[in-house]
């Protein structure tokens, strides 16, 4: 199998009608060899001088035109100057030794040439090419033993491993697994799932096949491991991962979605509520001084516990967005009109202004983005005629939110360009992540074009 490996770097087609060259130079010195000693006469000599000549052109021409790329035409004409010089040298000592008699040595010079140059030819053509060949497997070899996945061959008949890398057996020496059944790799409980989808490959049903599987460490520990399988000529291509830490990864975002889902909202909401029965029994009460003593703490209890309320109902929004495959399409025009009207009922002050002359069905899970960015205008306006302008227009495509505020923060726009934060460098809360990542998985981009926010999504 490792053979029949593909090249991965060619090399360049370097004058490639070398060979057609030399092959007309000797067949221009044929004809001119008649023309100047008048002995054409000889139609058996004629032929066996310009044939090979012409043999020589005729291979240089299907080279250039049909052969592969892989040999080089300059190399492939130096084996074939090689190839004739050789015979040459054989013919010079023949001469010497008079060994010709009367033939004319330019009829043997030149036949003799054109078979060397055409034996060279042929002989350079296949040395170029595995030349290449080996170079190409040698270096898709070094790409193989220090690629980071475990990769390794297995043959169709006996199920054995033919080769592995390093990565395969967990950094150990790769020699050592190879020969050995696969089911030796692997724990009892994996031996079923892949043995299964090895039939599945082999009834054609399939080309590849990709699960989560249980794999052995060098240690004799047991993890989690993606492989992918892929049917080959006589045997099959397994590339695998240790899939430890995406796993952890996605089971603390799991607790960490629930907690944002259940918990945190629950105590916000046992907070705000509290909150507001303590500000109504203060009320109540005829202590003017203790209620305003009191009435800043509450409002500042207020609008924390309002605040923390508002990111959870996000994250949890972003969440049930990114995780969903199945999204239909909406109009951007019926989005953008929605949104500017929720946004005009929830901020009575600011006056939204919306301009559409452009539309197209794009992904429907863009609407939480374009909510985010109206809300946030609004939000960050001032006080003093608070004004959002909202536009849909085309080629391309683009939404863009303009607003009469002071403008985004330096840590905001780093956001909606997706740099990480840093601990000095951060937002301030969630949203404009919310259009980024929301942007980006519905295959859009988002900007800053002149203070304003731009999104430009993809048309459905």
């Amino acid at each position: 199998m490792l053979g029949d490996m593909p090249r991965i770097d060619a090399p360049p087609r370097q004058r490639q009608w070398a060979v057609a060259a030399l092959g007309a130079v000797l067949a221009a010195a044929s004809v001119a060899h008649f023309l100047l000693h008048d002995d054409y006469d000889h139609p058996v000599r004629v032929a066996a001088m310009i044939i090979p000549t012409l043999g020589v052109f005729g291979y240089g021409l299907w080279f250039w035109l049909l052969a592969s790329s892989v040999p080089r035409g300059d190399a492939v004409a130096v084996w074939a100057v090689g190839g004739a010089g050789l015979v040459l040298a054989l013919d010079l000592w023949a001469v010497l030794a008079g060994a010709y008699g009367a033939i004319t040595v330019q009829h043997v010079v030149i036949q003799h040439a054109s078979f060397g140059a055409l034996g060279g030819a042929v002989a350079g053509t296949y040395a170029e090419r595995d030349r290449w060949r080996g170079r190409s497997r040698a270096r898709l070899m070094a790409a193989l033993d220090s690629a980071m996945d475990g990769i390794a061959m297995i043959d169709d008949a006996e199920q054995t491993v033919q080769y592995a890398n390093a990565s395969f057996t967990g950094g150990t020496d790769a020699e050592r697994v190879r020969g050995q059944s696969w089911q030796s790799l692997y724990p009892s409980e994996s031996h079923g799932p892949i043995a299964d989808a090895l039939v599945a490959l082999d009834d054609g049903d399939q080309q590849q096949w990709q699960g989560i599987v249980t794999a052995c460490g060098a240690d004799g520990t047991t993890y989690p491991q993606e492989l992918t399988m892929t049917a080959v000529a006589d045997g099959y291509v397994w590339v695998c991962r240790n899939v430890t830490d995406r796993r952890d990864h996605s089971q603390r975002l799991r607790v960490l979605r629930r907690v944002l889902r259940h918990d945190t909202r629950n105590a916000l909401n046992v907070v705000l509520g509290r909150a507001d029965r303590i500000e109504s029994r203060l009320g109540d009460e005829d202590d003017a001084a203790g209620q305003a003593t009191h009435e800043p703490d509450l409002a500042a209890i207020q609008d924390a516990a309002t605040g923390l309320l508002e990111t959870s109902e996000k994250s949890r929004a972003l969440a049930d967005a990114l995780a969903r495959g199945d999204a239909g399409t909406e109009s951007v025009a019926d989005i953008v009109r929605t949104e500017a009207t929720a946004v005009r009922d929830a901020h009575a002050e600011t006056a939204v202004v919306v301009t559409v002359e452009a539309d197209a069905a794009v992904d429907e899970r863009l609407r939480l983005g374009i909510r985010e960015l109206l809300s946030n205008a609004a939000e960050h306006a001032p006080t003093d005629a608070p004004r959002v302008e909202v536009s849909v227009t085309g080629n391309p495509l683009a939404v863009r939110v303009h607003d009469n505020g002071p403008g985004i923060p330096e840590a905001e726009q780093r956001v909606l360009s997706g740099q990480a934060e840093t601990p000095l460098k951060h937002s301030s809360g969630v949203g404009l992540w919310v259009v980024y990542w929301i942007v980006r998985q519905t295959g859009g981009t988002v900007s800053v074009d002149d203070g304003d926010i731009v999104i430009t999504p993809v048309t459905q």
